[in-house]
């Protein structure tokens, strides 16, 4: 199975199954990080990675990986509006990201960083 076809698979039983949800989640990140520390830069990958960073709370490395790469996606648009709640909640941002969202196509397999906007 391919990393992304993979983690996108483990990140859906995390969230199937809360008693192993870590231990899945970490799986996860395991698996997109050994494709880009060996060169894969897909941006498929490089998202899923991202939001598997920002639900394991990993803020500065999402922050660098989000910086690093140009939006090609919906979820990516996604996941950098969920950094910036969780990390400096800049209101304007959040919607600059939100709205830059619906200009780009939604992928398979692509995975958007939990949020609970009703919290914020």
């Amino acid at each position: 199975m391919n990393p992304i076809s993979e983690s996108y698979k483990l990140y859906r039983e995390a969230w199937k199954d809360s008693s192993n949800s870590k231990r899945l989640l970490v799986e996860a990140i395991t698996v997109v990080k050994q494709a880009y520390e060996s060169g894969n830069r897909e941006h498929l990958l490089i998202n899923n990675y991202i939001a598997l960073l920002l639900d394991t709370q990993q803020y500065p490395t999402a922050f660098e990986l989000l910086e690093e790469n140009k939006p090609e996606s919906s979820e990516f648009c996604q996941n950098y509006a969920i950094a910036i709640a969780n990390d400096r909640y800049n209101i304007n941002e959040i919607r600059k990201w939100n709205k830059l969202a619906s200009d780009y196509q939604r992928n398979e397999n692509a995975i958007v960083a939990y949020v609970d906007w009703q919290g914020f």
